[in-house]
């Protein structure tokens, strides 16, 4: 007889529990489903927004209604409608723009997306929000932008101009800060930086480059010197994030200024003026000859400019030339004005505190080249004396202007060279124009590189066909500072 087995309670209960306990598992199975979805969404929506914010960043310096532009462009290329399953996406996304403490631009960017449940549904839970936002910083700048006019780029000065109204058109006329100082034997301001307010007249400033006319000799200590004044016209707490002097130039510095004694009559009389020399040797490099064998010393001339004046005077009108005469012998004294004094003047000056004068020779900093001859004020006033006090004294104002303290933000040179010349060795030390452009601007290629200064690089465009890239490469650099 066969026996039959019979479902108790219990057996119910057990099946009730267990129905109970798989679809407890089910539900989160499937939240586990929807979640890891979301979380899909999330990251890919995460990445949109932060694409958009450093696009818009990028091109802020054109304006908000650009960087906005950006931003969304960004944003659908990277999560168009209906990507990865969403059923509705915020796009365009929300793009705010703030400043933080440093004046710095702050783009954020914030966008939604809903993303429909499959086995959540269940539960009664059809949907997803999931939302996201990202912030990109973009420091402003302060810029002082200094421009070489001298005669030798005479035959490509238009270039220089174009090339250079073009660089001042990559900042941000409402935000960032830009001078203009423009130099040859004397040096003008043209455009001063703002203070404490923000941002520049960009058409005022390009119309100066294009009303400019190159002519004279190379004061590049100068126009270095005026640059860094500018900088230090911001107050403290008004700066810029980043503060940047980028210094054209397609020759090394021939040019001082100081205090002279300078014949008069019978006698001499102290002028403060601008002294100079011829470059040296004769160089010819693809058919341009630049420089002389039997370079001058000659003196004076006016140290600065004004925006309608920008012609080259001599400091006494009735004394039409203080030249030591056309010699090989770089060591023939200039008897119209026979020393050159221990330390440079700079009289013109709008900051506080800068310093107003610097040793023609420093044997502290590398690269100095030696002045000879001692005389009872200084050093004799010949070519080789003045060409090396010229070179030295760039190179220690640029040391001062990198190792000031007194800002809220270091301050960075950029050098910018034109023309194989400066790949020549000239002067009495015999060394390259690009070997000083490298040493003035901390590029970490030079062999004085100091790692305790701001570290800035030498562009250099060979021809001017390479200028823009050349301006372009500075602006780049200055942009990946700035993020």
């Amino acid at each position: 007889m066969r026996s039959r087995k019979r479902f108790s309670n219990e057996d119910g209960i057990a099946l009730f529990f267990l129905a109970a306990l798989l679809f407890v598992l089910l539900a989160f199975a499937g939240l586990a489903i929807d979640l890891g979805r979301g979380y899909i969404v999330k990251a890919h929506l995460s990445k949109a927004v932060d694409g958009a914010a450093l696009a818009g960043a990028r091109v802020i310096g054109d304006g908000q209604s650009a960087a906005r532009a950006e931003a969304h462009k960004m944003f659908n290329a990277n999560f168009p409608n209906g990507f990865v399953g969403v059923s509705s996406v915020q796009n365009p996304p929300t793009v705010a723009f703030d400043y933080g403490a440093d004046g710095s631009n702050i783009v954020t960017v914030s966008s939604s997306a809903v993303l429909p449940t499959t086995f959540m549904g269940v539960a009664g839970f059809s949907k997803m929000d999931v939302s996201s936002s990202a912030q990109a910083t973009k420091r402003l700048v302060d810029l002082a932008l200094v421009l070489d006019k001298s005669g030798s780029l005479n035959s490509v000065w238009p270039q220089v101009q174009s090339a250079a109204q073009q660089f001042v058109d990559y900042f941000d006329e409402n935000s960032d800060r830009v001078s203009l100082t423009v130099y040859s034997t004397n040096t003008t301001v043209m455009d001063t930086m703002r203070s404490p307010s923000r941002g520049f007249n960009k058409s005022a400033i390009n119309g100066h480059i294009a009303a400019v006319s190159s002519g004279g000799n190379t004061g590049t200590a100068e126009g270095l010197y005026q640059g860094w004044d500018q900088l230090r016209t911001v107050p403290f707490n008004n700066q810029s994030g980043l503060r940047i002097i980028v210094l054209f130039t397609d020759g090394s510095p021939n040019t001082i200024s100081g205090d002279f004694d300078v014949s008069n009559g019978g006698g001499f009389v102290q002028r403060t003026g601008a002294l100079y020399t011829g470059d040296f040797p004769q160089v010819i490099v693809n058919g341009n000859n630049t420089g002389v064998n039997d370079p001058e010393v000659t003196g004076l001339r006016e140290v600065y400019g004004t925006v309608g004046d920008l012609s080259l005077k001599w400091v006494s009108p009735t004394n039409s030339s203080y030249n030591s005469g056309r010699n090989v012998n770089k060591q023939n004294v200039n008897t119209k004005i026979p020393e050159l004094p221990i330390r440079s003047n700079h009289p013109q000056h709008s900051s506080a505190g800068i310093p107003f004068a610097f040793n023609l020779y420093d044997p502290t900093l590398p690269g100095q080249r030696p002045l000879i001859n001692p005389g009872g004020k200084g050093y004799k006033n010949h070519v080789q004396n003045a060409n090396n006090a010229a070179r030295n004294l760039l190179e220690s104002i640029a040391h001062a202007a990198k190792g000031d303290t007194s800002g809220a933000y270091r301050i960075r040179i950029y050098t910018l060279g034109l023309g194989d010349i400066l790949n020549q060795n000239m002067g009495s030390s015999a060394e390259t124009g690009s070997s000083i452009l490298q040493r003035v601007a901390n590029d970490p290629a030079s062999p004085d590189f100091n790692p305790n200064q701001p570290a800035g690089k030498y562009y250099f465009a060979g021809d001017p066909t390479q200028l823009n890239a050349a301006f372009e490469a500075v602006r780049n650099q200055i942009l990946r500072l700035s993020q």
